[in-house]
């Protein structure tokens, strides 16, 4: 039998013991302490809690957490402890390899880590937040499946058989949850080594090595991971997706405008989109052409919105594009108000040539909820966008770099709305910069993995900064 089944069997039977009725009332106080003061708070009953983790995909994940803390833990008033009274009484059912892993786990403690390296469905390099810092490596097949560069974890590391390996248990931590925890962590971990100093005294403390402290601390710090995980995941379950606008703060609404024309007036069309002042080529020879608004935006931006826009070099923002085809001139924009104004436009330009315009609008929910069949493998239905994926490729690439090369240049709320390049020329300053451009790597390496796409690469935005011999470390 293979080590993975002899854990697997130990991790069940130990399930099976808390069931016993002796440890029945033990097993709820841990579970109230790390649950009744969110329930508390935001005023639900555990077991809607729990529902509504369920629904989410987080319940199993809360449960595994928890329960390891409730058989780590030295319970009063004889510090007793659950795998230890397993191992005693029927530690004689289980293979080496289990007992082992129990024992391991009893003594393990839970810290925060940041991934530094990951190979997915093998291995992933650490580094211990909470404690010494250092970057270790831990073997693992499932728990390394989802992980990507920069994430930041809450679990437990165990030794097994020369290789540190994960426990059952990890809690995925966003970077803004990660950062309240430290700040709690920091704060009671000053408490406790004052607490533990007056009842010990001082000498007592100064022969305890800071890792043996930092150990004594963390044993019983399992309940502040899962209530500022809980109070951080409940807001984001609960916070309402952001409206999308554009740069004008209009209602992201993807609009397609036809106008049909007699195939002969094809070339005397092309003639004068090429004269007028706001349509441009986009590509020489190609019967397509770019509207680059001159408009400053008007800063109406509704509060809680997410901006999107394109623009061309760098600065001019794009507006709407047209395609001329035999027969038919097909105008795409990102808002109502900017199709009815290219129409306006058009219309006036080509009065007499073209017919009434067909429009076709889209929201983003209902392009996502067109698409959704064809991600799911329905090829029975036509996709809405039909693009060249080096196309999108590069178009993404280049809306990217012009994106960020500005970000550099402008204040940023994250940064105490400092630009990038003056908070990298200071030390407190370069430890912001640094967690930012982790924070967006970190996102993009999700966004592409949840898409199956090629991340973009903003490692030169390090090497701009001159940060990159900050990056692995």
């Amino acid at each position: 039998m293979g080590t993975r089944s002899n854990t697997d069997k130990a991790i069940r039977n130990i399930m099976n013991w808390a069931e016993r009725p002796e440890w029945q009332d033990e097993q709820a106080t841990v579970f109230n302490a790390h649950l009744a003061p969110i329930c508390d708070r935001i005023d639900i009953s555990q077991e809607e809690l729990v529902l509504e983790l369920e629904e989410h995909g987080y319940g199993g994940m809360l449960f595994g957490m928890v329960f390891e803390d409730f058989i780590c833990r030295r319970l009063p008033p004889d510090d007793k402890n659950i795998i230890d009274d397993y191992l005693k009484r029927r530690g004689w059912r289980e293979s080496v390899p289990g007992r082992r892993y129990l024992q391991q786990l009893r003594d393990s403690v839970l810290s925060l880590y940041e991934v530094v390296e990951v190979s997915p469905g093998h291995h992933c390099d650490l580094r211990d937040l909470v404690r010494d810092g250092k970057t270790f490596r831990v073997y693992e097949c499932m728990g390394t499946q989802n992980l990507v560069k920069w994430d930041r974890i809450a679990a437990r590391v165990l030794m097994m058989n020369g290789k540190q390996v994960f426990s059952g248990g990890i809690l995925p931590f966003p970077r803004e949850a990660s950062q309240s925890l430290l700040r709690v962590l920091t704060e009671s971990q000053k408490q406790f080594k004052k607490e533990l100093s007056r009842a010990a005294g001082k000498e007592a403390i100064a022969r305890i090595s800071s890792d043996n402290l930092d150990e004594r601390f963390l044993q019983d710090a399992c309940p502040a991971f899962t209530s500022i995980w809980l109070v951080h995941t409940l807001e984001r379950l609960h916070e309402p997706l952001p409206e999308m606008v554009n740069r004008d703060g209009e209602a992201l609404v993807f609009s397609e405008t036809r106008f049909p024309f007699l195939a002969e007036q094809l070339e005397e069309i092309a003639e004068q989109l090429d004269a007028a002042p706001e349509w441009e080529r986009d590509i020489s020879d190609e019967p397509t052409w770019i509207w680059l608004s001159e408009t400053v935006a008007s800063g109406n931006k509704p509060q809680h919105s997410l901006a999107i826009e394109t623009f061309r070099d760098g600065q001019r923002p794009l507006s709407g594009t047209l395609k001329l085809m035999p027969g038919v001139l097909t105008l795409t924009t990102n808002s109502l108000e900017r199709a009815k104004h290219a129409q306006e436009l058009l219309e006036a330009l080509l009065h007499g040539r073209i017919g009434p315009a067909l429009s076709k609008l889209l929201t983003p929910e209902q392009l996502m909820a067109e698409n959704e069949p064809r991600q799911q493998g329905d090829n029975n239905r036509q996709p809405v966008v039909s693009i060249d994926p080096e196309i999108a490729a590069e178009i993404i690439q280049n809306t990217m770099d012009q994106h960020y090369r500005q970000c550099l240049d402008e204040p940023i709320p994250a940064l105490d709305n400092k630009t990038p390049r003056q908070c990298a020329r200071s030390k407190k300053g370069r430890e912001k910069v640094i967690e930012w451009l982790k924070h967006l790597e970190n996102n993009e390496l999700r966004r592409a993995a949840s898409q199956g796409q090629e991340p973009y690469n903003s490692r030169w935005m390090w090497d701009e900064l001159k940060l990159d011999k900050y990056r692995d470390c």
